[in-house]
């Protein structure tokens, strides 16, 4: 995996000991854990708030950097080893609590990010009619239940760094890429659709009338102010039906929509590994991929 310092200087093989790139369909899309040698060079650029920047061409923020004693031995003593965990560069405002409350009216998902601090890119969005993150709130947390409520998720184009909200209706009609179902290990679980998904119920305006659905067998939850469109929005979610593991793939990007045997699944979370073994076991360098289907029942 390659990944540069903040200084330009590339980190060398030999120092890094593995690394898990996330790229995910949440607020904050991509991040990074890294264990490394603790060289004098990454005692300086493995600190928190220092930027690296990842062979693709994405930067992240280290938001998080500790040093510990590694099992390897070098010189007759103990090596010194560093790990790290990364965001998105943009994104770091996005994990803390906010210091003062964000409400919106008619507002689209590029200005919620914008006044909660973040500085990311958008080319494609979606106008909500409220947001509220109150202080104290987690803003990721905020902003992936306004999503829901609007059916919506973040899909993160890495080449072209920038953040698109697309309807989960809209993301099947993506071009699917077909792909050997002899790779993908699907999950037995024929009650998901049924326990994995709640029906959320709500009150009109006036409090005279109870609106939506409460299904048989299913989960049933209370959400203040919610329309009959927002309480069918927050029906319609994406569960789990599989996982790839395979050596080094492109094709699993998250967001990226895969035919397997007649039916569309999109790559949920996809996770690349990078591992030298040098903390035992076997080298390695491979993707692993989470398969989702829309559900709205």
């Amino acid at each position: 995996m390659i990944i540069y310092l903040e200084n330009g200087n590339q980190i060398a093989g030999a120092d890094l000991l593995s690394a898990i790139l996330r790229h995910d369909l949440v607020p904050i899309p991509l991040s990074l854990e890294m264990t490394a040698h603790a060289s004098d060079e990454l005692k300086t650029y493995l600190q928190q708030g220092k930027k690296l920047t990842l062979g693709n061409g994405a930067e992240v923020v280290i938001v998080k950097s500790q040093a510990f004693k590694s099992q390897l031995v070098r010189d007759g003593r103990r090596s010194e080893a560093m790990a790290i965990v990364a965001v998105l560069s943009g994104c770091e405002s996005l994990i803390n609590a906010t210091k003062k409350a964000v409400v919106h009216d008619a507002v689209t998902f590029s200005e919620i990010y914008r006044s909660l601090g973040a500085k990311v890119r958008f080319n494609t969005d979606v106008k909500v009619n409220s947001f509220a993150c109150l202080k104290g709130l987690m803003p990721t947390k905020r902003i992936a239940l306004a999503l829901q409520k609007e059916a919506a998720t973040i899909v993160y184009d890495i080449e072209a760094r920038v953040f698109n909200v697309v309807r989960l209706q809209d993301l099947f009609k993506n071009e699917a890429a077909l792909y050997d179902p002899s790779n993908v290990h699907f999950f037995d679980h024929s009650q998901a659709n049924t326990l994995l998904n709640t029906n959320y119920l709500s009150v009109d305006e006036d409090g005279t009338q109870i609106l939506g659905q409460a299904g048989e067998f299913k989960n049933i939850d209370y959400m203040p102010r919610c329309d009959s469109r927002k309480l069918l929005n927050l029906k319609r979610i994406l569960i789990t039906k599989g996982v790839i593991m395979r050596p080094m793939d492109d094709r699993l990007s998250a967001g990226k929509i895969l035919l397997i045997n007649e039916q569309k699944y999109v790559v949920l979370t996809n996770a690349t590994r990078f591992d030298t073994g040098s903390f035992g076991g076997q080298a390695v360098m491979a993707s692993k991929a989470w398969l989702a289907q829309m559900v709205d029942t």
